[in-house]
């Protein structure tokens, strides 16, 4: 019993300890739930203060981008009305600089009045006794001509145009009169500037007149600041400095439309590229004309493709005839032309070949830009010039003459123009797409037109034109006879363009169709069956 009293003793003692310190581990972890809960409330809490920060401190971000955006939109319109301000400046200035200028101008002109020629003229005796081999009177000539210039621009009278033209060797005589003209010529640019009578139409032209080195340096000073629109140097022997001079002014006229070199060699390859970067630089130039002007080392081929090239898309007027250009095989020319807006090429005088014009006529069947094509004066047979004819006028058909160049006016050798040369070329060509003489381009409506009812008219004298009609529904007949009218009055629609002289009465044609009407009939029911 006493065993049994002390097992439960310790049963029970047990089972109290165990009590006891189950007890003392749930009080335990009721105080751990009790600090994590707590913690994460302190979290909740951190996080909802941080929160809260973050959304404050977001507003005022928000606040600042948007005072930001605000003060970028004054600083925009601050910009914008100092730009304003900046263009009125510039305004206000260039007015000022123009009343200035035109001050300047009328004291100038008040000034030239009293003005009077002092460049002496040689004696008789000088004359007498000169070494111009009998060309004393084209030396006196040339100096009235020095003096009417000279006395043009101080008194600002003319058109703009400045001209000498003489053809004799130079003469230490002429100096003087050179001072005064280069004198004229520098103060020339304010009658240049105000007159609006020369708006587009001032030019300078030295032709055949020898330019040596000491007038070459007055001229370079003087054209400093006048601006010509045109400047044509021709034959004036003045080599490398002269050169030099008129690539320089090229590039110092921004307003320079038309530059023109005739018979004054660029002997480097060097000029002729540094001639290709002015002229694609250049804001003004359209007319570029280096006729016979291939010097020793220079390539004409390399010559024209570094021009063709240089003013691609610019230029409208390009005259690089007598250079020695040889193309080769290369299809150099007739590729630029498909999609160049060029208006007039000329290529006179050189060494293209048959190949060459039949490429160019190929060409030319996707050109409507060009206007004038020179050609003359080449290797080119009857078989390159039958190519380009059939572009500007293929009369195998009306269909192939309405498809036809219109536009491009080609110049043909001279002698094709006589009766015999005209049977040559078939149809006369002398007045299609414009005149013979080049100068003067027809509207190409009334040249398609003329053409078709050219073929109309030839037809018409074998009276074979219903034989041509089969492919041609009757439904159209009649409007087809209302269009004969049309056709012949091609000359109404440009007054330039006359009646050829081969083309009949509209009424022929009419009574030729109607008079072989069963013909035209029973070509028609043969069609339908």
């Amino acid at each position: 019993m006493s065993n049994n009293s002390s097992t439960k003793k310790r049963r029970v003692g047990g089972g109290g300890a165990r009590v006891s310190i189950d007890g003392a581990g749930e009080s335990g972890e009721g105080s751990e739930l009790a600090a994590i809960k707590s913690m994460m409330q302190e979290l909740v809490q951190q996080n909802r203060t941080q929160t809260n920060m973050m959304q404050s401190m977001q507003g005022k971000i928000n606040n600042m981008q948007a005072e930001i955006t605000q003060l970028t939109n004054k600083c925009d319109k601050t910009g914008t009305i100092i730009s304003k301000l900046d263009d009125k400046l510039d305004v206000l200035e260039g007015s000022q600089k123009r009343v200035e200028d035109k001050l300047k101008y009328h004291d100038i002109l008040l000034q030239n009045q009293n003005w009077k020629y002092s460049a002496p003229y040689p004696s008789r005796d000088y004359w007498s006794s000169s070494n111009l081999n009998g060309d004393d009177r084209a030396a006196k000539d040339f100096l009235r001509q020095i003096q009417q210039c000279t006395e043009k621009m101080r008194y600002g009278k003319g058109d703009g145009d400045i001209l000498l033209t003489a053809n004799l060797p130079y003469n230490q005589v002429f100096l003087p009169h050179w001072k005064e003209f280069a004198n004229a010529l520098q103060q020339y640019h304010y009658h240049l500037n105000h007159s609006t009578e020369l708006q587009g139409n001032s030019g300078l032209y030295f032709l055949n007149v020898k330019l040596p080195d000491e007038v070459i340096d007055l001229l370079s000073k003087a054209l400093k600041s006048s601006h010509f629109r045109k400047i044509k140097l021709e034959s004036n022997n003045f080599g490398q400095r002269g050169i030099d001079f008129a690539l320089k002014y090229l590039k110092n006229n921004p307003i320079l439309k038309a530059f023109s070199l005739v018979d004054n060699p660029i002997n480097s390859m060097d000029d002729i590229n540094k001639l290709g970067e002015i002229v694609k630089e250049h804001p003004a130039i359209r007319d570029l004309q280096l006729h016979r002007c291939q010097g020793a080392d220079v390539d004409g081929y390399e010559m024209l493709k570094m021009i063709m090239n240089a003013g691609k898309n610019k230029l409208m007027l390009v005259d690089l005839s007598s250079n020695n250009i040889s193309t080769g095989e290369s299809t150099f020319i007739s590729d630029i032309l498909v999609t160049n807006p060029l208006y007039a090429l000329l290529l006179a005088g050189n060494k293209l070949d048959d190949q060459d014009a039949i490429s160019i006529a190929e060409a030319l069947k996707h050109n409507t830009n060009l206007r004038f094509l020179d050609l003359t004066r080449n290797s080119i047979t009857k078989t390159g010039w039958m190519a380009l004819r059939k572009a500007e006028f293929d009369d195998t058909s009306l269909n192939a003459a309405a498809d036809s160049n219109h536009r491009c006016n080609i110049k043909y050798p001279l002698s094709w123009y006589t009766p015999v040369g005209v049977s040559r070329l078939g149809i006369d060509m002398s007045e299609m797409n414009g005149d013979r003489n080049q100068t003067k381009a027809f509207n190409s409506k009334c040249v398609r037109k003329k053409k078709i009812y050219t073929i109309l008219s030839s037809r018409n004298r074998d009276c074979t034109n219903v034989g041509h009609f089969e492919g041609i529904p009757v439904e159209i007949l009649p409007d087809m006879l209302h269009s004969i009218q049309n056709y012949s009055n091609y000359q109404v629609g440009d007054s330039n363009m006359s009646q050829g002289s081969g083309d009949v009465k509209p009424l022929s044609i009419v009574y030729e169709i109607c008079r072989h009407w069963d013909e035209s009939l029973a070509a028609f029911e043969a069609l339908s069956s």
